[in-house]
């Protein structure tokens, strides 16, 4: 993919040197057809125009011609009109143009200004009038190719009508010799079953001599130069990284997003892509659009049985809504799993920005109460119910949700998932009554864990933020013992040159732990303390403390 106006050429090299393989076999005298596809956005259009600017550099001729938006409503032959006649505007090409033409009959119906009056055929009936026809293209255009090979580009032939598909399969049935390359693109994200693209292009496939190129997203490493090309800059690691999340890399989506400054925050949808994006949702039916509705609430992935009892309509009818957004390309059916995932993360995105907030609220509400029921299986997570109680302003169900969701991540080693969910639990504790008793542990307890997460995310300023925010809240005469901990954990998170603070923090822990019984926390406190004395030189003191760590230790293994 490369930029418009840019001058560069991003990404797509392999598909490029397709391209060019094929323009080879063309100069050789050997007719070649290719098919690109690729859904919306994704540089198809990109693609074809550096061809042809290759093309044109190898003394090629570039004809190039699109298909309007408008179907099988009567404007037939668009694209190849629109080629020969930005053919006829370019320099000295009128005369080149009309001199091929000389002859051949029924191109003044394409073209009133190649009409050749001398030459006026008898009517032979509708079917063969059209073959005349064609055949009169496809001589035209070996004509135009034998002074110089000619690259004949289609575009958007998802849009094609009747005859232009049917004018594009006979040169390719037809054409047997002339320096011919003929590229057409078609967007794969709109060929639901019921198009008429879809059985053209079964039919070619049938046939020899036509090659499929399908365009995928840019990977990482190539959004990020198209960026840098678009911006004029390099970006940094984390704001490609944020919108190769969103774009999935389709270039037009993520110079979208750039340029709204999702390179910068966490920024909603730009209008005008949202608006892209949903004109393929509403032209489905109700039912596809209410089921498309309920799995933007769900995520980007939803079972089938959740997906049916939070619509609350009949499966029979889910099942309709299914296969129509299925057939349109906008969901992707997994037979493993009995799930289905959006096909692309905007448009669950699009669609979710536009529910109504009442939609969004009630839907959350009924996800939530699926996933209590269900009890964590079939693959549900702490974290998803978390999600959804929050969304639906369920705040007691989300703080429960939210501690167990920092459990899970701890067993999977995952301390920034971890975090978050803590820092989550933290920020709904005060809004939510009786919030101790509901997640079974108090909010020291719960800051020291977060403190714990985020030394252990590489966070370390946030973890000592958080060691000093559980010594202030916490009571040392009520408490000793977790005075003491939250003591201990501040020297551990502090980095070096903090030798001092480190060595009061460690001699105050020990002061509020009592020699005997043994626990665990006095063989902790007094191994740091031993630490620090060591790191401070006092070397002596350090042997003493450390010796009577170890005895705590054999106490309480022996």
């Amino acid at each position: 993919m490369a930029v418009a106006g840019s001058g560069g050429f991003v990404g797509r090299a392999e598909e490029l040197a397709r391209l060019l393989a094929a323009l080879d076999q063309a100069e050789q005298g050997r007719p070649t057809m290719v098919l690109v596809a690729g859904d919306a956005g994704v540089g198809k259009t990109r693609l074809v125009a550096e061809l042809a600017h290759q093309a044109r550099q190898r003394r090629a001729r570039v004809l190039v011609g699109g298909c309007l938006e408008v179907g099988d409503v009567g404007l037939p032959y668009v694209p190849v009109v629109a080629a020969l006649r930005g053919f006829v505007v370019e320099a000295d090409n009128r005369e080149l143009l009309g001199a091929a033409a000389k002859g051949l009959p029924r191109l003044g119906r394409l073209l009133p200004e190649l009409a050749d009056e001398s030459n006026a055929p008898a009517s032979l009936g509708e079917g063969l009038e059209q073959l005349q026809l064609f055949d009169g293209v496809g001589s035209l255009l070996v004509r135009l190719s034998e002074q110089a090979p000619l690259v004949l580009v289609l575009e958007d032939l998802h849009w094609a009508d009747a005859s232009t598909r049917e004018l594009v399969a006979f040169l390719h049935q037809t054409l047997r010799m002339g320096r011919l390359l003929l590229v057409a693109t078609y967007r794969s994200d709109e060929l639901q079953r019921r198009h008429p693209l879809w059985p053209w292009l079964a039919e070619l496939g049938r046939r020899p001599g036509v090659a499929r190129l399908e365009l995928g997203p840019l990977r990482r490493a190539e959004l990020a130069e198209h960026l840098a090309a678009v911006r004029g800059q390099r970006l940094s690691a984390a704001a490609v990284e944020r919108i190769f999340a969103r774009s999935e890399g389709n270039p037009f989506y993520a110079e979208e997003l750039l340029a709204v400054g999702a390179d910068h925050a966490e920024v909603a949808l730009p209008r005008a892509l949202g608006e892209v994006l949903l004109a393929r949702v509403q032209v489905l039916s109700d039912a596809a659009q209410q089921v498309l509705r309920v799995a933007a609430v769900a995520g980007r992935r939803v079972s089938h049985q959740s997906l049916v009892a939070a619509a609350r309509r009949p499966e029979a009818a889910v099942e309709r809504g299914l296969r129509e957004a299925v057939a349109a390309g906008l969901l992707v059916a997994e037979a493993a799993s009995e799930s289905y995932s959006f096909r692309h993360a905007l448009l669950q995105e699009a669609l979710y920005g536009d529910l109504l907030p009442s939609e969004r609220v009630r839907l959350h509400a009924s996800f939530a109460q699926l996933l209590e029921e269900d009890g964590g299986g079939a693959g549900a997570s702490a974290a998803e119910l978390a999600y959804h109680c929050l969304a639906s302003h369920d705040l007691a169900g989300g703080l429960v949700a939210s501690v167990q969701a920092a459990t899970e991540a701890q067993v999977v080693h995952a301390p920034g998932e971890r975090l978050r969910h803590l820092e989550q639990a933290l920020s709904l504790w005060e809004r939510v009554p009786e919030a101790a008793r509901l997640t079974g542990m108090d909010r020291i307890d719960l800051v020291l864990g977060a403190a714990a997460a985020a030394n252990d995310a590489g966070e370390v300023d946030r973890a000592v933020g958080l060691a000093r925010q559980a010594i202030d809240e916490v009571d040392e005469h009520l408490d000793p013992l977790r005075t003491a901990r939250a003591h201990e954990r501040l020297a551990h998170y502090f980095r070096g040159g903090q030798e001092e603070d480190k060595l009061r923090l460690c001699r105050h822990a020990e002061q509020l732990v009592p020699r005997d019984p043994p626990t665990p926390l006095r063989a902790r406190v007094t191994a740091a303390l031993a630490q620090a004395l060591a790191n401070t030189q006092q070397r002596e003191e350090s042997r003493r403390w450390c010796q009577e760590a170890e005895a705590v230790n054999f106490c309480e293994t022996g």
